[in-house]
């Protein structure tokens, strides 16, 4: 039984010792990018990111959880516009999106609070593609070096990169149906 033991305790340790030298070779950084094309006047399309009322629509939180209650600045336009949110659900939480740089009708700039607990930012780009407008969403943070952070942000990359695609169908839609 005690031999059983030990090989159990060694192959568990070496496991543990393997996803710990594993981890070093993973990113320090989640990187997200997401594009897509709308067929809409660029004015139209920038203005579904520009306006933060818009976001209820398309954005991909909203339709995690329905009930969220998003609260807007006045105005809810242009730069330093924000909006509150505060959720039931644990995932969602409570924190505040704020457009903290807009570039007419080419980039806005988002930045996150958490509730205080942790912050990001987000970028939309506006290019134009042929007759279209092709919309680049993306993200960049970092996660640190401890192990568990960086498998962490593995899982996130996964969900983000879902939820963007899910956001920018939701702004076509939107943006083509006005």
């Amino acid at each position: 039984m005690k031999n059983v033991l030990k090989k159990i305790g060694l192959w568990l340790g070496l496991f543990l010792l393997a996803l710990i030298l594993i981890s070093f070779l993973l990113p320090s950084e989640i990187k997200v990018k997401r594009s897509i094309e709308v067929s809409a006047p660029i004015d139209r399309v920038f203005e579904q990111v520009n306006d933060l009322r818009n976001w209820e629509k398309w954005a991909p939180w909203k339709r995690m959880d329905p009930s969220m209650v998003m609260t807007f600045s006045n105005p809810p336009v242009g730069q330093n516009a924000f909006y509150k949110w505060e959720s039931q659900n644990k995932r969602m939480g409570t924190g505040t999106l704020t457009l903290s740089s807009v570039t007419m009708n080419e980039e806005i700039v988002t930045s996150m609070d958490f509730g205080g607990k942790d912050t990001g930012s987000s970028k939309f780009q506006f290019t134009h593609k042929g007759d279209n407008i092709e919309v680049t969403w993306t993200m960049n943070e970092e996660v640190g070096m401890l192990p568990w952070n960086k498998y962490f942000g593995l899982m996130m990359r996964g969900e983000l990169k879902k939820q963007f695609d899910n956001g920018l169908k939701g702004l076509k839609f939107y943006a083509e149906k006005s």
